[in-house]
This record gives C-alpha cells, sequence and structure tokens, in this order.
C-alpha cells in the first residue's frame, strides 16, 4: 500500500486528512494462448470473467468448423472497434471481457478450443 497525505477545502476551512493507506489491488496473473493460424494472445481472470488484453492479436482466419458463436462475436467486435487488422492478425485495441476463457479461446485462434487448459500460465 501507498501513502498519501490529502488536504480539502470546506466552506473556505482547509482540513487536513493525514496520511490516508490507499489500497492498490494485486497484478492479475495472466495466461497465454497462441496458435499457428497467428493468434498471439493474454489474458487473466476478473471474477467470473475472462479478460483478453489489449495489445493481444488474434488470427484473422477461422477453420472451416469455427462455431457460429465464435464468427458472429469475432465480427462483433470488428464492428464495435475492440480489434483491428494488422497484416495476418487482428490487433486487440483495448481489452476485451469474455463470458469464459473457453470463448475467449475460440475468438482469439479462429476454431474451436478444446477447454480452458489451453491458456498456459506465465
Amino acid at each position: 500500500m501507498s501513502k498519501v497525505h490529502i488536504t480539502f477545502e470546506v466552506d473556505k476551512k482547509r482540513f487536513d486528512s493525514g496520511l490516508v493507506s490507499r489500497y492498490q489491488e494485486p497484478a492479475p496473473e495472466l495466461f497465454h494462448i497462441t496458435s499457428k493460424r497467428g493468434a498471439d494472445a493474454t489474458g487473466f481472470y476478473r471474477g467470473e470473467r475472462f479478460i483478453v488484453q489489449k495489445g493481444s492479436k488474434f488470427a484473422v482466419t477461422t477453420t472451416p468448423k469455427c462455431p457460429k458463436r465464435y464468427l458472429r462475436f469475432r465480427e462483433e467486435l470488428l464492428l464495435a472497434g475492440k480489434f483491428a487488422p494488422l497484416g495476418k492478425q487482428y490487433l486487440v485495441l483495448e481489452d476485451i471481457e469474455f463470458d469464459s476463457p473457453l470463448l475467449a479461446m475460440g475468438v482469439a485462434i479462429g476454431g474451436w478450443a478444446k477447454g480452458a487448459h489451453d491458456w498456459k500460465k506465465i
């Protein structure tokens, strides 16, 4: 925790709060996934949700058997400006929240995913 000294004014009277401890959230445990088609993504859990970090890269291509919900989600994210084409990859422009690591993986690699175990701890 870091210490912060706060001074504030109410009705032209100055008050000094003294030293206040400011809570800093611990860094999340990071996970990483790659694919042959170009995915190179990093993510972490936030409660029950899985967050893929800004700067990650998604595969541009998808497999022929890619589930339709993954395709729809990818299309929605692209139209919303959450990622943009970068050569043979999509660059993630802001953190993206997913309901599960399985959905995050399927969207990132552009295909069917075996399970959350494919996200490797960094």
